[in-house]
């Protein structure tokens, strides 16, 4: 018997614009089979939307990750070092550690590399007590509502990521654990194939990174606003953190990373007031239940996490790759 999936188990979360397609799976038959069946419709959804929200899938073991990352995705990657592996080949991980009592601001997966992620899988394990939600911004939207002159000089200027490691682990993960070597020339390496400015300080590396901030969409053309200035740039962290890092560090220079127009000019914090508040009139977000799958285009969409409490258990796949001198 052909397996058929009516029109009214597909919703939207919402009726905001790009607001991601909710498909709730039959309990009839096996969950992964009626994905298949569906594949073109998620797909279209995906194009569309940015994100497709599966329900009812129970997909909720980092095996069951793997199966569907295996569906939607071309490769895997396989080498976040900031993310914690929740399967033996680390084609399944535990998203980056953070406190749980704190905002982790939205932020496209990666777009301060040369080469990031295309698409992402979020499935919930376990969910929160209460709290822990992951709120998705579209990022067409959030370059249509920011104001003309800031997008221009985004584009005119673009971003620069400025980052310090120290070797090993102290305020953030260290040179050794990012670059997953202890050789200097090895990192310098690798510096060069990711488009990486660099420089020593004794044992203190310096990385600067200067990338676009609206790039056009690879398949649909559409223009997305990708850039992490938010998740980088020092007037958005927290009150406490910043109170501490000025503490610790006598120069803005040594911050352990920071960020800055692609000529050097400071980006203002008003500027960055402006775009906090155009991602925060824009995120859209659900209670996740254990076993939802949250398909994501990482283009499209960025992703945030809500402050939890009681354990949550997320597990994330990225893959795809694309290099910005792709787009």
């Amino acid at each position: 018997m052909a397996l058929t999936i009516t029109l009214s188990e597909i919703t939207k979360l919402n009726d905001q614009a790009h607001s991601p397609a909710v498909i709730q799976l039959h309990q009839e038959s096996t969950p992964y089979d009626q994905v298949v069946a569906l594949q073109d419709t998620i797909e279209q959804h995906l194009a569309d939307t940015g994100a497709v929200l599966l329900r009812g899938g129970n997909f909720g073991s980092p095996a069951q990750v793997e199966q569907l990352a295996a569906r939607f995705m071309t490769q895997v990657l396989t080498n976040n070092t900031e993310h914690r592996p929740a399967s033996t080949n680390g084609h399944v991980q535990r998203p980056v550690e953070y406190s749980e009592s704190e905002f982790l601001l939205w932020h496209n997966e990666n777009t301060f590399n040369q080469r990031f992620p295309g698409r992402a899988i979020f499935a919930c394990e376990q969910a929160a007590l209460s709290g822990g939600q992951t709120p998705i911004v579209d990022a067409r939207t959030v370059l249509s509502q920011l104001p003309a002159e800031i997008v221009q000089e985004f584009i005119d200027k673009q971003v620069m990521y400025v980052r310090n490691y120290q070797a090993d682990d102290f305020v953030g993960l260290g040179w050794k654990t990012i670059f997953q070597t202890d050789s200097k020339a090895e990192v310098e390496a690798k510096c060069r194939e990711q488009a990486l400015e660099f420089e020593w300080r004794g044992e203190q590396l310096t990385t600067r990174a200067i990338r676009p901030a609206v790039v056009s969409h690879p398949t649909t053309r559409s223009l997305c606003w990708i850039t992490q200035a938010q998740h980088w740039h020092f007037s958005c962290l927290n009150e406490d953190l910043k109170e501490n890092l000025a503490i610790m560090f006598d120069d803005e220079a040594d911050y352990p990373r920071n960020c800055y127009f692609g000529n050097g000019d400071r980006i203002p914090d008003q500027t960055m007031t402006q775009i906090l508040q155009v991602y925060r009139a824009n995120q859209q977000q659900f209670d996740w239940q254990r076993g939802d799958v949250m398909l994501v285009d990482n283009i499209l969409k960025a992703h945030a996490r809500n402050p939890y409490r009681g354990a949550r258990k997320i597990l994330v796949c990225f893959g795809d790759p694309i290099s910005f001198s792709q787009l």
